[in-house]
């Protein structure tokens, strides 16, 4: 979400539907912190919830990058590069067959299919609880584990289609202001990425939710900068 991470030697390396992936330490460091939240109780943690929660993440993200990886690859065939880093991730690609070079809308389908695979994955996570109610215990982990994944699926994709750059709201966001006035629009998404950054950097400061605040706060100063290097 933040740029380009530098590939490691300690990163964890597979493949899947023909897509390299690699998961770099932070990933898992970020996802741990945030499984530590969760489970963390007064009696001390809960190793199993704990872990249903850094699986859980772990799963989201990772269909949330397949989602614009696999638009990337069976659509417009490039060979994309899976990235998982901080709490997201990224997916890059190499050029793709020049016939299906995506232009404004294709690109705007591979910004939006990581937020609908996430979406999907949150679906399934919820039928799957309520359909499967008399096979799933009521309060077992493995309940826990899909609430977790709906919950992470939803809020990460209402989160990524935020009008704020380069999120995949705001990737969306600028292709659809470059298509509305080709000389203004970058500018004009800056702006308002830079806004809307702030804005919700202040509400997540209010509800103390720091993670929001210095991620929003990293994101509006990234959109700022930006914009003042295109002015001069």
């Amino acid at each position: 979400m933040l740029g380009n991470p530098q590939p490691s030697s300690s990163d964890v390396r597979f493949v899947l539907f023909g897509i390299p992936i690699s998961i770099s330490p932070i990933f898992w460091f970020m996802a741990a912190i945030l499984g530590f939240l969760w489970t963390e109780t007064k009696d001390g943690l809960d190793m199993p919830a704990f872990l249903a929660v850094i699986l859980a993440v772990l799963l989201s993200v990772l269909v949330h990058e397949l989602g614009h990886a696999l638009v990337i690859r069976y659509i417009f065939g490039a060979l994309p590069v899976v990235v998982l880093h901080g709490l997201g991730g990224v997916t890059m690609h190499d050029r793709p067959y020049y016939y299906r070079t995506p232009r404004c809308w294709g690109r705007i389908f591979i910004s939006f299919a990581g937020p609908l695979a996430g979406f999907l994955l949150s679906a399934v996570s919820l039928f799957s609880l309520f359909y499967f109610d008399s096979l799933i215990e009521r309060g077992s982990y493995l309940a826990f584990f899909l609430a977790c994944v709906a919950s992470i699926g939803i809020f990460w994709g209402i989160l990524n289609l935020m009008p704020v750059y380069p999120l995949d709201g705001g990737q969306i966001f600028r292709e659809i202001c470059e298509m509305i006035s080709p000389r203004k629009g970058t500018q004009v998404s800056l702006v308002v990425s830079a806004v809307v950054a702030i804005l919700i950097a202040m509400l997540a400061l209010l509800l103390g939710q720091l993670f929001l605040v210095l991620l929003f706060g990293v994101l509006a100063y990234q959109s700022i900068q930006t914009l003042q290097s295109r002015r001069f």
